[in-house]
Formats: C-alpha cells, sequence, structure tokens
C-alpha cells in the first residue's frame, strides 16, 4: 500500500508548497527513511527470533527401509511415523543474554531511523531555502535590468540631444548586458535548486511558483558550554554506540553460557507398521511413547568459546575508540557551527543596513544623475551595488536560520 501511494505522490502536482509539508515530503518518500524502517523490522525479527529459544520445538517424520540382509532384529521391509516435542530447560543462561544482545540492537536500529529523519531534515531545510535565495536572486537580477534598461532609454535621448557622450551610453549598455547575463544565470540557479530540492524531498515539483516563503527568524542560543553539555546528553548517534557495546557484552555473556550444562526435555510417539514378538515377549511394540531428559556438559570446545569472547571484547573496545572519536568530533562540529552562527547573526545585521544605505544612495545617485550632478559610472555602481547589497540581505537572511537549524542538529533537539 506504502508503494502505491508513493507512486501517486511522485506525480503529485504541488500548489503552495511550504517547508513542513516539504518535510512531511521528504520523511514519507525517502528511500534512506525506507530503509531505516526495514532495518527495525529486520532487528524485530532476529529478537523474536532469539526469544524462540524459549518455546518448545515440535517434529513429525516418517521413516521407511528395507535391508537386502534382514536380522532376527531387524525387519524389512518396515516403515514407522513419529511426533517429537523438545523443550529446552536450561541453557547455561546464554538465551537470556541473547536475548538482551537483540533486545539492544533493536533499540540502536530505532534511534538509527531518529538519526536520518534529523539529517533530512536538515537537507530539507537547506534546499528549500537554497530555492528561495535562488527566486529572490531573480528578481533583484530582474529590477536591476529594468533599471538599466530604463536608464539606457534615458541616456541614449540625452546622448542624441548632445547632452553626454557616447561612452556614458556604452557604459551603461555593457553594464545591461552584464545584466542580462547575469539574470540568465540566476535562473539557471532556480532550476538547480528546484531540482535539488525534488532530490531530497523524491518528489517531482510541478508548476512553477510553488514554494512558499516563510518566517525565518531564530531565537537566541546558549552559550556554548551549556550547547555542548545537551549535545552529549542528546545525541542519539552517542546512545547508538552505547547501545551496540551492551550488545557486544550480551553476546560475550551468551558465549560465558556455553560453559554450564544444557539440559532439555524430549518426548516422542512413534507408531510402526505392525506390532513384532520375540518368542513371548514384545519385539516392537504397535506403538511407543518415549520420555527423554537430556543432559550435556562441553568440557572443552577447542579454545572456541575463549577465541569468541576475546573477539567480541576487542570490538566492544572498538566502539568505545569509535565512541571518544565521535565525541571530538562532535565538538569540533558544534565550535564550528557556534562561531558560523555568530559570524552569520553579524552578517546579517551589516546586509540589512548596507541593503538600507545602497537604497538611498542609489535613489539620490538617480536624481542627481538625472540632473547631471553624477557621472554615469557613478550611478552604475550605486546600481550594482544595491543589486548586491539586496541579494546579500536576502541570503544571510535565510543562511542565519540554517546556521541556527545547524546548531540545532548537532546539539540534537
Amino acid at each position: 500500500m506504502k508503494i502505491i501511494l508513493l507512486c501517486i505522490s511522485l506525480q503529485i502536482v504541488l500548489f503552495g508548497l511550504n517547508l513542513s509539508e516539504s518535510i512531511d515530503l521528504a520523511i514519507n518518500n525517502s528511500p534512506t527513511v525506507s530503509l531505516s524502517e526495514s532495518n527495525i523490522k529486520y532487528s524485530k525479527y532476529m529478537e523474536d527470533d532469539a526469544r524462540s529459544a524459549y518455546n518448545p520445538t515440535i517434529q513429525a517424520g516418517f521413516n521407511w527401509q528395507k535391508l537386502e540382509t534382514p536380522t532376527a532384529f531387524a525387519f524389512s521391509p518396515s516403515h514407522n511415523y513419529s511426533l517429537g516435542l523438545k523443550y529446552n530447560l536450561f541453557n547455561g543462561l546464554s538465551d537470556i543474554s541473547t536475548i538482551d544482545s537483540k533486545q539492544f540492537e533493536l533499540e540502536a536500529t530505532k534511534l538509527e531511523k531518529v538519526t536520518v529523519i534529523a539529517d533530512l531534515k536538515l537537507s530539507v531545510i537547506r534546499a528549500y531555502t537554497d530555492y528561495l535565495k535562488a527566486e529572490k536572486n531573480i528578481k533583484a537580477q530582474e529590477e536591476q535590468l529594468a533599471s538599466l534598461i530604463k536608464q539606457y532609454n534615458n541616456t541614449n535621448i540625452r546622448y542624441e540631444e548632445g547632452i553626454v557622450a557616447k561612452n556614458d551610453l556604452l557604459l551603461i549598455e555593457v553594464d545591461k548586458l552584464k545584466a542580462e547575463q547575469e539574470l540568465i544565470r540566476a535562473k539557471s540557479n532556480v532550476t538547480i535548486t528546484k531540482n535539488n530540492l525534488e532530490h531530497v524531498m523524491a518528489i517531482s515539483i510541478i508548476g512553477t511558483e510553488v514554494v512558499e516563503d516563510f518566517d525565518a527568524s531564530v531565537k537566541e542560543i546558549e552559550d556554548a558550554i551549556s550547547l555542548e553539555n545537551k549535545m552529549l546528553k542528546n545525541r542519539s548517534e552517542m546512545k547508538i554506540m552505547k547501545l551496540k557495546s551492551k550488545s557486544l557484552l550480551s553476546q560475550k555473556d551468551a558465549v560465558v553460557g556455553y560453559n554450564f550444562p544444557k539440559v532439555d526435555f524430549e518426548a516422542s510417539y512413534q507408531v510402526n507398521d505392525k506390532e513384532r514378538f520375540s518368542g513371548s515377549s514384545v519385539f516392537q511394540p504397535k506403538d511407543q511413547t518415549t520420555y527423554i531428559v537430556n543432559v550435556k556438559w562441553d568440557l572443552y570446545s577447542g579454545g572456541k568459546n575463549i577465541a569468541i569472547k576475546k573477539a567480541l571484547l576487542e570490538k566492544n573496545n572498538q566502539q568505545n575508540f569509535q565512541l571518544q572519536q565521535l565525541k571530538l568530533d562532535l565538538k569540533n562540529q558544534l565550535v564550528k557551527a557556534y562561531e558560523e552562527f555568530k559570524v552569520i547573526s553579524s552578517a546579517k545585521y551589516v546586509a540589512s543596513r548596507a541593503k538600507e544605505s545602497a537604497t538611498e544612495n542609489f535613489r539620490i545617485t538617480s536624481e542627481r544623475y538625472s540632473y547631471g550632478e553624477v557621472d554615469t559610472l557613478t550611478l552604475l555602481v550605486s546600481q550594482s551595488n544595491l543589486t548586491q547589497a539586496i541579494n546579500k540581505d536576502n541570503n544571510t537572511y535565510y543562511d542565519l536560520y540554517v546556521a541556527y537549524k545547524t546548531l540545532q542538529r548537532i546539539v540534537g533537539e
């Protein structure tokens, strides 16, 4: 059923797609999430397999034989039917340890899914904001091109009237051509960022202007030490490693259990082809019920159990080394993300002020140019500065949101 819904969703026409819907679509359609869900099911089946050691086993059989040389105690041909039940009474506590190991592995796979979804959410946010930045970049480039076209037309009139020199007209024409090329590049970037968003969501976006803007304002962040403490407490990857370490230790305990005796009970019922006698005594009854208690103690396994225990302990040491490395890597990521957030936060403030100044500067320069008080180059520089300031302001607005969400992801919130 899920596959059918996925196929339908891949052809859906989206109108007014927002960030929350994008994240939901990515989670529902992502093969990586489906793989993590499959891993959970697999681990649950393996846990069920371990628990089956507490259940009895039942076997049914049929035997037919024919001897080339029958004897007094071996009849030919002959056949029988059998039904047997076997139950494990004691297995050196190995079954309990094996079940514990599988439970730890199951919990680890559940946390792996949490990790996958957290990474996927951040990927959607990055792709989504990249698309919005690309869309706004087009708008800025279109405004610049429209302004340059207007300036070119006005300057051309003034050139024909002999008010300005031809090189002033050519300067504007060069910038107009550059603006046209930048607009082409901006539209291409929209296509690329849209494709990236579709890739992360695992779904095609049909139509144009379907991605809605959103409030990308962020909250204040805590100090670095508080964030690090939260990170060490919250990160699912660290919890996964600890669970895997517990699983390995439980596997070791299961191997230790092999050194204890094993006790099982067996009952069987057999129906023979016919009753046979040896003199006046019954040699082969028509049917027979048998009860057996088996006690087995492996005194020496050739060093196999010792080798397995050592291997599991070494594997556990590897988990501890990986956990230590993960802590170092996460702390390094946190420092980078924390500093990046502070830098972008400052850049956002500067970009906002720069946009205001560039807007006012272009307004004043345009007026002075119309009165012939400034030259064409000054006008073009102010125009270019305005476009750059608008794009910088748009980019830092969303970059700060991504930096905030990246910091949250590293902390594990």
